[in-house]
């Protein structure tokens, strides 16, 4: 997988959090990690409107930085602008999120990526992505993060439309049915940013190529509710990349 693919799903991963988040399989739990609310439940506000959220994710090739800025924040659509930077060269992308609410389960209905690099005699590229989920893709509770709870994600059609100086081009796969699952509530983490109270859930990346299912450990915080470390693990478990929040 290029390094361009995987800031791609850096930065889908990290924005799908919360608004949304995809997640999947088996649950494990350290006895010893502390509960801050009785219930061992949390409900997540909306990420205040010039949150700007700093992060580096290490793979084996390279580490890539980006920063995340949350323009708006609301239970359909979800704004940010995103400034990536790679050993390859760097990026502006501004990232727009749409779902809706059933129940008490959201869902992912598209999303949209205009990336903009600068190009030596091109000068400036833009590169816009539309991902589009029929019907939208669930991803998680929209209320009440209770440990051990679960949810299932059921196959949805993928069409991912991409338009660039090159043409365009349009894959249309079906997602992976999965399974999400509260780890912990309230479980303390440091990171280079800090330490804070999270909830940690189990789950799958959605963007993976050739629509592989990539497991992840993600790490968000209560307070702020934006993704403070998540860890992307291979077929046995092992982790293959991890992303920290290295500023707040």
């Amino acid at each position: 997988m290029s390094t361009s693919r995987r800031v791609l799903i850096a930065v889908f991963t990290l924005l799908l959090a919360f608004s949304a988040s995809a997640a999947k399989r088996r649950a494990v739990r350290s006895p010893s990690a502390p509960v801050v609310n009785p219930g061992g439940c949390h409900t997540f506000g909306f990420v205040e409107a010039g949150t700007e959220a700093t992060y580096v994710t290490h793979t084996p090739d390279a580490d890539v930085h980006f920063t995340i800025t949350w323009i708006s924040d609301t239970a359909t659509e979800t704004h940010t602008t995103q400034k990536v930077s790679t050993p390859q060269g760097n990026a502006d992308v501004e990232t727009f999120l749409y779902g809706h609410t059933v129940g008490n389960l959201r869902s992912l209905d598209a999303i949209d990526l205009t990336t903009t690099i600068t190009v030596p005699i091109l000068g400036k590229v833009v590169t816009e992505v539309e991902i589009d989920f029929v019907p939208g893709l669930v991803s998680g509770p929209a209320a009440g993060w209770c440990v051990g709870n679960t949810w299932d994600v059921p196959p949805v059609q993928e069409t991912i439309t991409v338009r660039s100086i090159s043409g365009t081009t349009v894959n249309t796969v079906t997602t992976v049915a999965s399974q999400g699952v509260v780890l912990a509530v309230g479980l303390p983490i440091t990171v280079p940013a800090g330490t804070f109270n999270t909830v940690q859930y189990k789950g799958v990346l959605v963007g993976s190529a050739n629509n592989d299912v990539q497991p992840a450990i993600t790490w968000v915080s209560m307070e702020h509710n934006i993704v403070v470390r998540q860890d992307t693990l291979d077929a046995a478990g092992n982790v293959t990349t991890t992303t920290l929040l290295t500023n707040l």
